[in-house]
């Protein structure tokens, strides 16, 4: 005799307040994400490289906001080095504000990777 895999005992997994509920709970999962997203877009981070002779400011947005050179290592004769340097700044500063953003996301979700939602 086969088992039935209806609500019974020992049959599979019941949902509290059905399916619907659980919808209810991803709108309001996904409303709670836009807002963190919006509210972080107004944050910024920095990051520098060269000793600190490059700074570069980005925003929630993934927007280079500003990017600070000191002149003392602006070699017309090495420019390779100098643009090295930013472009390693500019990449820090990407990666920054991804983990910030991603810490933002996983607040809300509580760590859950949902697909559509992140």
């Amino acid at each position: 005799m086969a088992k039935s895999k209806g609500k019974g005992k020992g049959g599979g997994v019941a949902l509290r307040g059905g399916i619907s509920e659980l919808m209810r709970q991803a709108h309001r999962m996904q409303a709670k994400l836009e807002s963190a997203k919006e509210e972080i877009k107004s944050e910024t981070w920095s990051t520098e490289a060269g000793g600190g002779k490059i700074k570069v400011t980005i925003n929630g947005a993934r927007e280079i906001t500003e990017i600070e050179i000191d002149k003392a290592i602006v070699d017309p004769e090495d420019m390779e080095t100098l643009q090295d340097l930013v472009i390693s700044a500019v990449n820090a500063a990407l990666t920054l504000a991804d983990e910030k953003i991603n810490e933002a996301t996983e607040a809300v979700t509580g760590g859950m990777k949902i697909p559509g939602m992140v």
